[in-house]
This record gives structure tokens, C-alpha cells and sequence, in this order.
């Protein structure tokens, strides 16, 4: 997005924050575990209905799951993910495979190439993160 033009709702789902989810099919999140609504609307209206829970499936996580997600989700950002000690030194080395760029504020944004690598840059940070 340009500057100032940001989607707050959106970066919600980026930065790990808390939202909400009204609707058939909608996704809520608190920040420890991940709820969604049945798809159909016809059985989400009769749930609601019966005063039952519309709810069609739950997902709690860890902190394991949690710490990689974070991982993955600021990977995926222009503002990347920030990184200390080991992390950043891992992330030279990607740095000097043109993978991508450290910033001022010591935050790793991917560049190209490193999308393309995205999946395997995040399950070794994932592994240095959970050693230090």
C-alpha cells in the first residue's frame, strides 16, 4: 500500500492482532486460538436461529505455532519481520544470496528471489528463533 493508505482491517490479520468475524464463513481470531462460522447460510441462519453457536470449526494454538506463524506473516510484509542476535546472522548470509535486505531498524524484508524462497527461509528462522 502507499504510504498513509494502509487497510487497517487487513493489517490485523498481518500483525497477529485480535478480530472479529460476523457472517457465514467468517474467520475470528484471539489471539490464542482461530474460530469460523459454517459456510452455508442457510445453516449459519438456522444456528442462529436455535440460538446454537454458528461456529464450524476451532483451531487453538500454541506457542510454537504462534512463534512460526508470527514468522511467516512478517516475512510476508513490506515491513518485514524484526530480528536479534543469531536471526540477524542467518539473515546476512540471505542478505548476500540477494534474498533480501536488512533495514535500519534491523527488519528483514524479503526481495523477490526470497519469496521464491519463502516457505524454507521461514522454517529456518522458525528453528533459530525457537533455539535462542
Amino acid at each position: 500500500a502507499q504510504p498513509g493508505c494502509r487497510a487497517r482491517h487487513n493489517s490485523a490479520y498481518w500483525s497477529g492482532a485480535a478480530y472479529a468475524g460476523l457472517g457465514p464463513g467468517a474467520h475470528e481470531f484471539d489471539g490464542s486460538a482461530r474460530r469460523w462460522n459454517v459456510d452455508a447460510y442457510v445453516d449459519w441462519e438456522r444456528r442462529l436461529a436455535r440460538s446454537a453457536d454458528p461456529t464450524g470449526g476451532l483451531e487453538e494454538l500454541d506457542d510454537e505455532s504462534r512463534a512460526a506463524e508470527q514468522v511467516y506473516l512478517g516475512l510476508r510484509t513490506t515491513d518485514g519481520l524484526r530480528l536479534s542476535g543469531a536471526e540477524l546472522v542467518r539473515a546476512r548470509r540471505w542478505v548476500a544470496e540477494g534474498w533480501g535486505s536488512i533495514t535500519d531498524k534491523d527488519r528483514l524484508v524479503l526481495t523477490a528471489l526470497g519469496w521464491l524462497r519463502l516457505d524454507s527461509l521461514a522454517g529456518d528462522l522458525t528453528v533459530v528463533r525457537s533455539r535462542s
